[in-house]
């Protein structure tokens, strides 16, 4: 069992393949928890703000994906909606979704470990509109997620929500 504690985190000090490792982690213990597999960290100069787990399940919101909830914290935390100059590091390419909240809030990029194309159909049933709206979002926020360097192993979340 993969545990990793957010609140461990806040106030690290991690570069991108250590943040985007961590946000594998995170993913994966919410997987073998039987949780979706998701999670993210907002990063700014370096020093994790705040991070975030997959909750749609546990509390029946459809918005609590795992980059909003480490957005919301993260702005918590800071006691301002402003998150400019951040990054959000994500364990899987975000959905339109975490694309906008983090525009919303100032993030300029978000940097994700596993493509969307990783992500079972017993996740996104749907993957085509998916990327139709993933694509939409990019048109109007070009620039605003890409694919960043872990040597994490990407796919164990989804390995791991499968069994």
């Amino acid at each position: 069992m993969t545990t990793v504690d957010i609140n461990s985190l806040i106030g690290a000090r991690l570069d991108e393949d250590a943040a985007l490792a961590r946000t594998v982690d995170l993913a994966l213990a919410r997987a073998e928890a039987g949780s979706l597999p998701f999670a993210a960290l907002v990063v700014r100069d370096g020093v994790v703000l705040g991070g975030g787990v997959n909750t749609v399940l546990d509390d029946h919101d459809p918005s609590g994906h795992g980059e909003v909830v480490a957005v919301r914290d993260a702005a918590r935390r800071l006691g301002t909606a402003d998150l400019a100059g951040a990054v959000v590091y994500s364990s899987c390419e975000p959905c339109a979704i975490c694309r906008l909240v983090a525009a919303a809030a100032g993030v300029g990029e978000i940097v994700y470990a596993a493509g969307k194309e990783l992500v079972p159909a017993a996740v996104d049933a749907d993957p085509v509109t998916t990327g139709q709206l993933i694509d939409a979002v990019t048109a109007v926020l070009p620039g605003i997620a890409r694919a960043g360097r872990t040597g994490a192993d990407v796919a164990a979340p989804f390995r791991g929500y499968a069994r």
